[in-house]
């Protein structure tokens, strides 16, 4: 409702959403360390909420704050301030009860309508994530939480031996819950990328950097023409097939946030806003040229475009920017990418309109150049492209045009007597309309059509008009004003090779908040990039986590902290994301559990598939409990971009392991 208040300045969603905050404020219990809100509004209805934990509500609540924020933003806190007391009690409640609680199977569940959901979902982990990044300065701490709630999902959502949760050629793939939605093995990687690739840039993480260009190569990797996406990496079935969300709209919202934060991964040769501090009111696409408008610009608000050329000058209000190396104040940043396009961040601190001038290899042909046939007729306006457009209403009338290029668009004019034409490119009806209706004055140079990929090559566009309207049409007029296209190609540049290339340290069972800093003054963060098969509806933490430290001495190491955790399973393995190279693993082992324990049994380890140790028992080795004992492997290299690390108990016993590090050769 905010979004479409800011969009077509129409206060009824205002309104509405105010509404909504002041009901949220009415309902909130602000007594210091109380839930803020239930999870239903009418719990009597709903069979698991009447008794017990059914109402509790978790880590949605970042999602009631973050529309509360947004209100608060655009002005409005409620009676005597009370919006802005409920945001803040929602945010002491995120504080102290849920992030110290991040590992914990609930904290970041209790969402979903349709069940008690007692378990780490995607909605919820994409929330929070989004919340404490949005809040760096209440959350100082935010650089290591989102790390910790985003890659936990890893571990919380491979639990179950149905779901087949793992790493595929690379990528971390993982069903939506590790109780429910069946396997759905495409799209959830998809939809928390976006966070990673968020995290990824502010907290300038190359490991996060690579995860979510993973994740979202192996969601889309499955999309069909129409959009629906596959969801079956394994073979396996289909879960999302009737699921609107998931194989429509939702990947594809999911890709487009993506790309505002990686948008070297954007289409090359065209000209895009990949991201806006502020919502875009409005936006014209033109050889050379782009004009556009926000909402608002208030502090900080930087927007990030991929360009098909260098700027020449670049105004907000009028006002000339200076180009600069960084964005301390209003100015813009320039980055070359290596097929040519240029990635351009601009500060507009202020002011709202900015218009980005340049030498645009793209080519234009007016609408008086174009082909038709049937009943158009030319229309006058100053803001249409070269001062005309031509407009049809009737079925049978048709535009073609013949073109060289890669990529196609198709200018015109939308009104409130807009109506649908059909596209075909090539003598292919594409699956998609035209529909030249908007619901508020008119906008000029609006694309229409747009269509990328192209072959190089001759290609031919035709528009058929339909004589037809959606029902809120005033009429059935199809505009056309200009046909966008060019023949700039550009050679992929970002396929493969990426990963961090820095030293990681974890900790298994570690559950700090922040790093652990050892003698060398090297951080380790708790390990959560490992999957273990614990069962349908379990919680691996609570199965295989030694969460409580061991209490007695740890001898032969100067950093007993690393060795006083530690997981246990019958079998785990770990996926290190890593760069191409050679590595040396480390292990750090100390057996903490009764000699009598019937699950202490020797285990083996295995690296990539091979196996480099056999009939391991820690205490042995050590020559005692409680006593640290290192192997290190070098040479390692990894396969399909990650290295795996399993380990594996003998007969009904289980293996463990305190520590992993994996240091780049050198290193």
């Amino acid at each position: 409702m905010l979004r479409a208040y800011q969009l077509t300045g129409d206060t009824k969603y205002f309104e509405a959403a105010k509404h909504w905050g002041d009901a949220f404020a009415e309902k909130c219990n602000r007594r210091p360390g109380a839930r803020p809100w239930g999870r239903y509004a009418n719990p009597q209805e709903v069979p698991w909420a009447k008794e017990g934990t059914g109402n509790i509500q978790t880590g949605g609540v970042a999602n009631i704050l973050l529309f509360l924020d947004e209100l608060i933003d655009l002005g409005y806190t409620g009676q005597g301030g009370a919006i802005m007391e409920a945001r803040d009690a929602g945010r002491a409640y995120i504080r102290d009860t849920l992030l110290p609680a991040w590992y914990v199977w609930d904290t970041w569940g209790r969402h979903y309508w349709d069940w008690e959901h007692p378990v780490q979902g995607i909605v919820t982990t994409s929330w929070i994530s989004k919340y404490l990044m949005d809040h760096k300065d209440i959350f100082p701490n935010w650089r290591n939480d989102v790390r910790n709630i985003l890659s936990l999902y890893f571990l919380h959502a491979c639990v179950s031996p149905n779901s087949n949760g793992d790493v595929y050629s690379g990528a971390w793939a993982y069903p939506e819950g590790s109780s429910c939605c069946g396997r759905s093995l495409d799209f959830c990687p998809v939809f928390l990328s976006r966070y990673m690739a968020r995290y990824a840039v502010e907290a300038d993480s190359a490991w996060a950097r690579e995860v979510a260009r993973r994740e979202i190569t192996l969601g889309f990797y499955h999309f069909r023409e129409g959009g629906k996406v596959e969801d079956n990496i394994d073979g396996g079935q289909i879960t999302a097939k009737n699921w609107s969300e998931l194989i429509g709209m939702g990947p594809i919202m999911c890709g487009l946030e993506l790309l505002e934060w990686m948008p070297e991964l954007g289409p090359a040769r065209e000209n895009h806003i990949m991201r806006s501090r502020g919502v875009v009111t409005s936006v014209v696409y033109e050889k050379g040229r782009i004009e556009y408008s926000t909402f608002d610009a208030p502090a900080d608000s930087v927007d990030v475009l991929r360009l098909a050329f260098r700027p020449q000058s670049v105004t907000a209000d009028g006002e000339p920017l200076k180009p600069g190396k960084n964005l301390d104040s209003n100015g813009y940043t320039v980055e070359i990418l290596p097929d040519g396009d240029f990635i351009v961040s601009i500060r507009h601190d202020g002011k709202t309109s900015i218009t980005v001038t340049g030498d645009d290899p793209q080519q234009v042909t007016e609408d008086g150049e174009l082909k038709y046939e049937g009943s158009w007729r030319v229309v006058s306006h100053a803001k249409d492209s070269g001062g005309e457009a031509h407009v049809a209403n009737t079925s049978g009338a048709t535009m073609t045009h013949r073109f060289n290029g890669n990529q196609v668009r198709l200018i015109g004019r939308a009104d409130s007597s807009g109506g649908l034409a059909d596209v075909y490119l090539d003598g292919v009806r594409q699956r998609t309309i035209i529909d030249g209706w908007i619901s508020s004055a008119a906008k000029h140079r609006q694309v229409l059509y747009y269509r990328n990929g192209l072959s190089d090559g001759p290609h031919e566009l035709k528009i058929a008009v339909r004589g037809e309207k959606n029902l809120l049409s005033g009429g059935t007029n199809v505009y056309v004003d200009a046909v966008q296209s060019s023949v700039a190609t550009a050679a992929p540049h970002f396929g493969s090779g990426g990963g961090p290339t820095q030293a990681q340290r974890m900790i298994f069972g570690y559950t700090g908040r922040e790093p652990y800093v050892d003698f060398s003054g090297n951080a380790w963060l708790p390990a959560t990039e490992f999957v273990v098969r614990t069962g349908h509806h379990t919680d691996p933490v609570a199965q295989t986590w030694w969460t409580q430290p061991t209490t007695g001495a740890i001898s032969n190491t100067p950093d007993a902290e690393l060795y006083r955790y530690g997981a246990h399973a019958p079998e785990f393995w770990v996926n290190v994301t890593v760069a191409p190279g050679s590595y040396r693993i480390g292990l750090r082992f100390a057996e903490r559990r009764d000699p009598a324990d019937p699950k202490r049994v020797p285990m083996s380890v295995r690296i990539n598939g091979q196996e480099v140790v056999q009939s391991l028992d820690v205490a042995d080795k050590a020559r005692s409990f409680h006593k640290a004992f290192d192997l290190a492997f070098d040479g390692i290299r990894p396969k399909n971009g990650i290295i795996e690390v399993r380990f594996t108990g003998t007969g009904d016993g289980e293996a463990i392991v305190q520590a992993l590090e994996v240091i780049p050769a050198g290193g």
